[in-house]
């Protein structure tokens, strides 16, 4: 030990003789500008010396207190950047880095050993080179060193320096009440000759191996699904990575035919533990990354990863098909890349406790609240097919499914069945019918006009419904209006127009954001004078933030969804409501309904269960449906899905007979007449109404698989609903769930 310390400190004297030399060397060179350039050479030596990082645990007998609230306090490692979290009542603990007491059985090596030990791992190209290949590295592989640590309020920050490739990284952890707040500050990173693709920082936060642990990771697929921790036997690599809002059509996108990532969340659980990551900002610039254990270590883990490029398609010809991939010199930024890690623990750490997590999230963020003065029924949500077009002998021909007077005379058999509070969605209204897009007014005047549509509203609000007419904003095909590609359409980086491939084969661009936010704008005067109730947007508006670099209309992912956010507003504030088809979370607070609304998740073979997460926070807050009833691929199985999700009924229907739309180039379903699902729609009606009709305003406060095919809902009046998917009947505390079939068993019976 003596001589150990003895080599420690002629070290240090040596070092501080040749720093001497040099300062008086540079003194007698340079003058005044000598306190400079001792400052840059004093940090070079920092950042050579011992107080660089090695690939290895933090020592947790080293950190200090950096940050405590009521709940919780936040434990800090200076020399790795690394924390921990302790819950006081509990005493459980949140790392950011590996659990230590498993560490010893990691069997990764090489690049990912270091990559899971790391707070931070990046992946760049030397973007000078065309013949350059992205590269994975991390802050403890490159034994790089953090600069500028310091304590802030509750919390700490500092700069991440990569020594060899030059990034610095700079960064903060803040404690909340009941959370813990990572951040990435965009406006600080340095790239020097490198350019950064992506990060990941603290991707290791609650990982857990599945050793002894009864625990999940919960990502964002359809409407939450889990993957349950296993040994992982088979040492299957498959991975989920996934861009949340989906991907963008101005850049380069792995074709995965997974769902369509609408929140933009995380979380794990591990035995009494658990926390719900929610990204905050900066979330339209990031992909949620989960691994299953063995997969990337042996960890269960999930973390966000922040995108700063996307590759895109330089195109060398005027019709785009010539050409290579790159990456752009400018980077995506955003005020900050935060990640909120909200903690739970003991018998409120499942899924259910993180939905009830998020839906205060949600309230608090977007404004929400409670549904007010709903209806004694639980609404019906009838699609109306009015026109499309089919390939005819000379020119398209077009086909009438229904006129606003037999949309009138569907909404009466509707009510006549038993079926209350119909929400007519009127598709295909405009000019042409559904496969024509832009300049939508006025009605066609072969399916009643402007006149019928305003009859068919009236009629229908006087039975108590409403009704929405349907429109796509994302395209223009109509050669209406203003419209001009060249100024108008949609563009990617390298300045090519970007096309819908319609069925027919036709090419249809995409208009840019802005002109579709000025042509809704344009366009409410005439809604108005309709007397709708609202716009249903089914393209583009309200959960697809596509980039444009048309020089025009310019806009990032973020400015397209602050304009989707304005536009649903201004349309529900002066129209009545707005909805969207499949929409994204950031259109909350902005919307009253989202139309079929994701219930099942993408099949991966690592998913073990989908569950109702998102339906568990919306439930109360705005309304949803789940796929049209007629449209549904078990018909009856997805019902009672429905019952379980409490998602409201929904249907397709046209006036024209089966099979008229067989060979339409946008609706080519085959069996829509009304006259073949009133009565099932009817029969599903009357059981959902029963079951659902009060608990219209109740949030779901818990949901969980009684056994296998058998899961529950209860929603905070104390109202349960059991739904059995099995072929045999299932006993509940002496209640008999018929096979195939749901029971409701309110508070005390």
């Amino acid at each position: 030990m003596i001589r150990k310390h003895g080599t420690t400190i002629a070290g240090a004297v040596a070092t501080l003789l040749v720093l001497g030399v040099l300062v008086w060397f540079i003194q007698s060179e340079v003058g005044s500008e000598a306190p400079n350039l001792i400052n840059v050479i004093a940090s070079e030596i920092s950042a050579d010396a011992s107080a660089r990082i090695e690939a290895r645990l933090p020592v947790e007998t080293d950190f200090v207190l950096a940050g405590e609230s009521d709940h919780l306090k936040l434990w800090a490692d200076q020399s790795t950047g690394h924390f921990k979290v302790e819950q006081k009542d509990s005493g459980y603990v949140w790392r950011s880095y590996p659990d230590p007491a498993y560490w010893d059985t990691e069997t990764s090596t090489g690049l990912w050993y270091s990559n899971l030990l790391s707070p931070v791992m990046i992946e760049y190209i030397d973007a000078t080179n065309s013949k350059s290949q992205a590269k994975l590295t991390n802050l403890m592989e490159e034994k790089g060193v953090i600069e500028q640590y310091e304590r802030i309020s509750n919390g700490f920050r500092g700069v991440y320096h990569f020594v060899n490739s030059g990034f610095k990284i700079p960064f903060e952890v803040v404690l909340g009440d009941n959370f813990v707040e990572t951040k990435v500050i965009d406006s600080g990173i340095e790239e020097g000759k490198y350019s950064l693709l992506n990060l990941k920082l603290y991707s290791q936060f609650g990982a857990k191996p599945s050793i002894n642990e009864d625990g999940y990771i919960l990502i964002p697929d359809g409407p939450g699904a889990l993957i349950k921790f296993d040994q992982n036997k088979n040492q299957d690599k498959s991975i989920y990575r996934e861009m949340v809002y989906g991907s963008d059509l101005s850049f380069y996108n792995e074709a995965t035919n997974r769902q369509t990532v609408t929140m933009p969340v995380f979380g794990i659980k591990s035995g009494k533990q658990s926390f719900l990551a929610v990204l905050t900002e900066g979330e339209e610039y990031a992909k949620i990354f989960a691994a299953p254990a063995n997969a990337l270590g042996q960890s269960n883990w999930a973390t966000g990863e922040w995108q700063y490029r996307i590759k895109f398609f330089q195109s060398t010809d005027r019709d785009g098909n010539q050409g290579f991939f790159t990456y752009s010199n400018e980077r995506f930024e955003a005020p900050s890349r935060t990640t909120r890690y909200y903690l739970m623990s003991g018998d409120h750490s499942e899924y259910s406790d993180m939905a009830t997590t998020y839906r205060n999230y949600l309230i608090e963020t977007y404004d929400l609240t409670k549904q007010e003065n709903v209806s004694d029924n639980i609404p019906f949500y009838a699609d109306l097919v009015g026109a499309d077009l089919q390939e005819g002998l000379l020119w398209d021909d077009y086909i009438t499914g229904t006129t606003t007077d037999e949309a009138l005379n569907i909404v009466d058999k509707l009510y006549e069945s038993g079926i209350q509070n119909v929400n007519g969605i009127y598709n295909g209204w405009q000019r042409w019918g559904y496969s024509s897009y832009g300049g939508l007014f006025p009605v066609d005047q072969r399916l009643g006009g402007n006149e019928g549509m305003q009859k068919f509203t009236t009629h229908t609000k006087a039975l108590g419904g409403k009704v929405f007419l349907a429109a796509n904003y994302a395209l223009y095909s109509s050669n209406r209006g203003n419209f001009w590609s060249l100024n108008d359409g949609l563009r990617n980086m390298a300045g090519t127009l970007l096309k819908y491939e319609a069925n027919n084969g036709d090419e249809i661009p995409y208009v840019s954001p802005h002109y579709a936010f000025n042509e809704v704008a344009d366009d409410l005067v005439d809604y108005t004078s309709i007397g709708v109730d609202g716009v249903m947007f089914t393209g583009g508006i309200g959960n697809a933030p596509h980039t444009d670099f048309n020089t025009n209309n310019k806009a990032s992912r973020a400015d397209v969804i602050i304009g989707q956010q304005d536009t649903l507003t201004s349309v529900t504030r002066e129209i009545g409501e707005s909805a969207v088809d499949e929409a994204a979370f950031y259109s909350l607070g902005s919307v009253n309904h989202i139309h079929r609304l994701a219930d099942d998740y993408s099949y991966d073979i690592f998913v073990d269960e989908t569950i109702p997460f998102a339906q568990m926070a919306l439930h109360g807050l705005v309304t949803y449906t789940s796929e049209w009833g007629n449209m549904r691929n078990e018909y009856h199985n997805e019902f009672l899905r429905s019952v379980e999700y409490g998602a409201y009924p929904a249907y397709i229907f046209s006036a024209a007979p089966s099979g008229a739309f067989k060979k339409a180039y946008s609706i080519w379903h085959y069996s829509l007449n009304e006259d073949s699902w009133i009565d099932s729609a009817a029969e599903q009606y009357k059981r959902m109404n029963e079951a659902l009709k009060d608990v219209q305003d109740q949030f779901i406060v818990h949901h969980e698989t009684l056994s296998d095919g058998v899961k529950l809902t209860e929603y905070e009046n104390g109202k349960r609903i059991i739904v059995n998917y099995n072929t045999e009947s299932y006993s509940y505390h002496n209640i008999v769930v018929p096979a195939q079939d749901f029971v409701v068993v309110k508070e005390g019976k």
